[in-house]
């Protein structure tokens, strides 16, 4: 009987293990800074990743430092806009995210 129950035991713990693995995400990190032409930085500009595959879209503005970060985007190829009123649109296509990856993207 207990023998039965240690087995029970082992394999309950064998499929938790698994199952964590399993819903583990493949995820990446985008960041970087927005400046102007004179390199000055720019503070509350909307930069917007799109995940060319799926259309997913995720949105960060940029800080007081004019850096902006993207994480826990999934792994795949993306399209990158900054917008901010009174300044051309930037657009960045071909960005690939790799898992665990930190691309830095800085936006003249």
């Amino acid at each position: 009987m207990k023998r039965q129950i240690w087995i029970c035991v082992l394999v309950a713990l064998v499929f938790s293990v698994n199952s964590t693995a399993l819903w583990a995400q493949s995820t990446a990190q985008m960041n970087g800074t927005v400046t102007d032409q004179s390199g000055a930085i720019l503070p509350g500009v909307e930069v917007t990743a799109t995940q060319t595959e799926t259309g997913s879209v995720r949105s960060a503005l940029t800080n007081e430092t004019g850096s902006y970060i993207l994480p826990n985007l999934p792994i795949g190829r993306y399209r990158l806009e900054a917008a901010l009123p009174g300044f051309r649109t930037f657009a960045q296509s071909g960005i690939v995210l790799a898992v665990g990856s930190n691309s830095t993207v800085n936006v003249p």
